[in-house]
């Protein structure tokens, strides 16, 4: 199995963070200045590394909302509370795609 960090930024852009760099930052060894009094969205996504016998991949993702201190330390992970907070089918596709870009090489998944 391979997990695929994302976070989603007020700009726009989805940014994606190692399985080391988010273990880091979740541990809090690894700070993001960037990202310095600012609350995110997250999205994990989760996904076979091989297809099964049906020619599928499983996937899974979880989504949360992260806060990051004025040094850009993680504060806390929290569920997501209102429509601002909310993950639009396109961003959760986005993320999706992105993380199987190199297991389905171009090709496309059926949600």
């Amino acid at each position: 199995m391979s997990t695929r960090h994302f976070l989603l930024t007020h700009d726009g852009a989805i940014e994606e963070f190692s399985e080391d760099e988010a273990s880091a930052v979740a541990e809090g060894k690894q700070d993001l200045p960037r990202f310095a009094d600012r609350r995110l969205r997250y999205v994990q996504v989760d996904f076979d590394d091989n297809v099964n016998d049906d020619g599928e991949i499983h996937v899974r993702t979880l989504g949360a909302i992260v806060s990051f201190d004025e040094d850009g330390h993680l504060r806390d992970a929290n569920r997501a509370s209102g429509e601002a907070d909310a993950l639009s089918e396109f961003e959760h596709d986005a993320c999706v795609q992105y993380a199987l870009r190199e297991t389905i090489h171009q090709s496309y998944a059926l949600n």
